[in-house]
This record gives structure tokens, C-alpha cells and sequence, in this order.
């Protein structure tokens, strides 16, 4: 799947993404490592956690109330080992006709797999993953015990 890149702040993590874009990073000095937060993703790989304590910090999202509200929807409602569709998560988070607005949230969730939009899924398939592509969402979907066509 690659390296994970984890920024984070001190309200908690803002961004999770595979191998660090280019500038995400300082050139000139190695990223600190949190030991809690890389115990924590190595054990959800592992099929040992199922909820992470680490926090997302979702400042972003405080200018579109949106966005928020679907994240944390998904965070509080979908738990390991479920899925829902878009329309279905769209309805959860009080706008049942906004099936494509949670697509766009979820393509743009900075904080993939600590909030869990892989679990999000088309009403006829899978759907897309913005971190890794579709083969990295079916691998965490494996994870939780979940097979999508």
C-alpha cells in the first residue's frame, strides 16, 4: 500500500496520505514519529483494532458545516466490519438527496481510514478511494471482514 504519511496538530491528526506528496515534507529533516498513532494504523492492518483513540482534527471543515456533519456521521454510525452507500450516509447525516455532495466529502476526507470512508460505498459497487484507488479500499474493507462486488 505504501508509506503512510501522518500530519498532524496538536488538536490531532489533519491529514493521512501515502507517500508524502512532493513539499508536504521539510527536505532537509526526517518527520518526527507518534508512536501512538502509527501503534494505532499498525494495529488496525493487523485485524486487532477496531476504533482509533486518535482524534481528527477537522478545523478545515469548520467554514461548510457540510462536510463536517458527514464526517462525523461515518465516524459515529458506520462501525468496523459495515458499509453504507452514499445515499445512505447522506440520509444519516440529515440530507437524504445529497448522495453525490457525500461522494465529493468522502474523495476529499483528509483523514482516510481514521474516519472511515472506505466503508462508503456505491450503491452498485465499490465506488472510488482517493487515497491508494480502488485496490486499497477493497484491502481495507479485507481488513474488517467485508467483500464488495
Amino acid at each position: 500500500m505504501g508509506d503512510l504519511v501522518v500530519v498532524t496538530s496538536e488538536r490531532g491528526v489533519l491529514a493521512i496520505t501515502v507517500d508524502a506528496p512532493p513539499g508536504l515534507l521539510p527536505d532537509d529533516e526526517p518527520p518526527e514519529r507518534d508512536d501512538g498513532i502509527a501503534r494505532e494504523l499498525d494495529e488496525y492492518f493487523a485485524g486487532k483494532r477496531r476504533r482509533f483513540t486518535a482524534r481528527a482534527d477537522l478545523t478545515y471543515a469548520d467554514a461548510d458545516r457540510f462536510p463536517r456533519r458527514v464526517l462525523e456521521t461515518l465516524t459515529r454510525k458506520v462501525p468496523w466490519g459495515e458499509t453504507v452507500t452514499y445515499g445512505e450516509l447522506a440520509e444519516m447525516a440529515g440530507a437524504p438527496r445529497a448522495a453525490r455532495a457525500v461522494g465529493n466529502v468522502m474523495a476529499h476526507n483528509p483523514v482516510p481510514i481514521l474516519i472511515p470512508c472506505h466503508r462508503v460505498v456505491a450503491a452498485a459497487g465499490v465506488g472510488g478511494y482517493g487515497l491508494a484507488g480502488v485496490p486499497m479500499k477493497r484491502a481495507l474493507l479485507a481488513i474488517e471482514g467485508v467483500h464488495v462486488p
